[in-house]
């Protein structure tokens, strides 16, 4: 019989299935039955114990007790070993075991401990030196005994749903320096297709996705390792990360057309496919959006007005006034006595919406570099929830009130979508929170990912607004269809998340050295495998420590790794 160690944790319990007592059923599938003829014997391992043992109903078998009628062999070790089945009335029948150890070690030779570590996506293009790659990895084949040949073996690798997302068939195997085993060359686990077929790659690079697992498969049996975050500095220890993302896309006016498409259906098939990419390259962090062919995306009609903002853009008290204006048609008036502060003033305006039967969430803005003070934004609506329509009144000016300024906001997005400049970059422009406060669920822990026609003006095809920036301008990001179709030239959408995540708002090369091939980099393009698709370790960390559990504002929330149903075989 030929056996391979069992040293992975096909249960996802922290120990090796060799290891385990008692097994589960999930544990035990690497087990090799005895044949049919030796079921209910006495069975006994005469020699070779390190290298196998004898299990039964989930257990190690005791020396000479009687098998069920299920009893398997398990492998511990690369050896041979022999076993003795004895059965009342015949003469003791001697099966010789040859156990196989099928193991993954780093690009040094260290083995992996597949049970509990884990291997890891590559974050750098593809090296001419393959080995000098951190998280390159070895396949490693150890025959029974000596002078054994080397066995016909392929790398697989699963999705996190236990998909087949990738193999390398006969792998090319050559016998190592020391300890009688054979090794593959230095292979790396990478995105896409791209990174896959590069020169510098092919043949020993693999698709693989974090929270999926990589596979070595030979002589009918497998082993397995799971894909998680980077194997160095404390991501090692997380393991996986989910984000959570609120999509919408928003149609270029009522009931018209959505941003991107031409229809509802095929405006979601390209957000989630947008969403699965840039997941994918927030796995070099251990970092995941979960199956994005189930996020839910929202195609919308652009917003009614109703957003009043105060002081927006001056951010002066009011030298005395009236602000007049119709909701839903009704009349509302409002008198600000001189010397009144913006946050006085929202206050006067909410209470009186209140008393007219509306329900207003107010919000303090980011001061703006060139204003005095903060602005203050009330969205209005009714008491079902939806957002009631805010208009001037027909014969008179929003406000007579000199410095106190008054604007409502309004969504109009034949022309573009007004977007921030340096001045109001953490507060964004009246129509960019007009949008966003119409959707926004207050919550902190996620993001709200938005698709416009397109932005006014010229070269900006994606935003982000960042946590700690703004008090109610946070965790958004705002592309329009030309920042979706860069697609995997400059991979905008995982661009601008990574913004959020790593709470940064300007781009490392901004005042540093330019590195084209970072996701991070402000200008780069190119569908290559040298394009703006790496992120570094420290970048890595610092997604942690900005927007982990113990953060301030916690986006990353624990997605501990489940079983995977791996099929018996190698086929498709």
């Amino acid at each position: 019989m030929v056996l391979v160690a069992d040293r992975d944790d096909d249960d996802v319990n922290g120990v090796a299935d060799a290891l385990d007592a008692p097994l589960s059923a999930t544990a035990r599938r690497d087990a090799v039955a005895l044949p049919a003829a030796l079921r209910g014997a006495s069975l006994r391992v005469v020699s070779g114990s390190a290298q196998v043992r004898v299990v039964d109903a989930g257990s190690a078998l005791a020396a000479d007790r009687s098998a069920s009628s299920f009893p398997a062999l398990q492998g511990l070790s690369a050896g041979v070993a022999a076993i003795e089945a004895r059965q009342p009335g015949r003469p003791p029948v001697s099966v010789r075991v040859e156990a196989w150890a099928f193991d993954f070690a780093d690009a040094a030779g260290s083995i992996i401990d597949a049970a509990r570590d884990h291997l890891a996506l590559s974050r750098l293009p593809p090296p001419r030196d393959a080995a000098s790659d951190p998280e390159a990895f070895r396949v490693t084949i150890t025959p029974p005994e000596a002078g054994r040949g080397v066995p016909d073996v392929t790398v697989e690798s699963l999705s996190a749903t236990g998909a087949r997302l990738d193999a390398l068939e006969h792998l090319r195997l050559t016998a190592c320096e020391v300890g009688g085993c054979f090794a593959s060359p230095p292979l790396r686990l990478v995105v896409d297709e791209a990174d896959r077929g590069h020169d510098l790659a092919r043949g020993r690079a693999l698709r693989a996705e974090v929270g999926g697992a990589v596979l070595i498969r030979g002589l009918g049996q497998k082993q397995m390792i799971r894909v998680l975050g980077p194997r160095r500095g404390p991501l090692a220890a997380v393991g996986r990360l989910k984000l959570t993302v609120r999509p919408f896309v928003v149609r270029i006016g009522p009931g018209g057309a959505p941003a991107i498409g031409g229809n509802d259906a095929a405006a979601t098939a390209i957000v989630q496919s947008d969403l699965a990419l840039a997941s994918a390259l927030f796995g070099q962090c251990g970092l995941s959006l979960g199956d994005t062919s189930k996020l839910s995306v929202r195609v919308v009609d652009p917003p009614t007005s109703h957003l009043l903002s105060l002081g927006d853009r001056a951010g002066l008290p009011a030298s005395g006034g009236i602000l007049k204006m119709r909701v839903d048609g009704k009349p509302l008036a409002v008198t600000f006595a001189k010397g009144t502060s913006i946050d006085r003033a929202a206050r006067q305006v909410s209470d009186a919406l209140t008393a007219a039967g509306f329900v207003v969430v107010t919000s303090v803005n980011a001061r703006a570099t060139s204003a005095a003070a903060a602005s203050a934004d009330l969205s209005v609506r009714r008491r079902d929830g939806s957002l009631a329509t805010l208009a001037m009144q027909p014969d008179a000016p929003l406000t007579t009130d000199a410095t106190l300024s008054a604007a409502i906001g309004t969504l109009g997005l034949s022309a573009g979508l007004d977007h921030f400049v340096d001045d109001d970059s953490p507060a964004g422009t009246l129509a960019e929170r007009t949008l966003i406060k119409a959707f926004d669920d207050h919550d902190p822990r996620t993001i709200e990912l938005f698709v416009v026609p397109y932005f006014a003006g010229f070269g900006r095809i994606g935003e982000s607004f960042i946590s700690g920036e703004s008090p109610s301008m946070r965790n958004v990001v705002i592309l329009d269809r030309a920042g979706v179709r860069a697609r995997r030239t400059s991979f905008t959408a995982a661009h601008e998340l990574g913004h959020v995540l790593l709470g940064m708002p300007g781009h490392p090369d901004d005042f540093g050295v330019d590195t084209p091939t970072q996701l991070l980099d402000s200008d780069a393009a190119d569908a290559s495998a040298f394009g703006p698709r790496r992120i570094t370790l420290e970048q890595c960390e610092r997604a942690l420590r900005v927007s982990g559990l113990l953060s301030a504002s916690p986006l990353l929330s624990p997605w501990p790794v489940a079983r995977l149903a791996v099929r018996p075989d190698s086929s498709p």
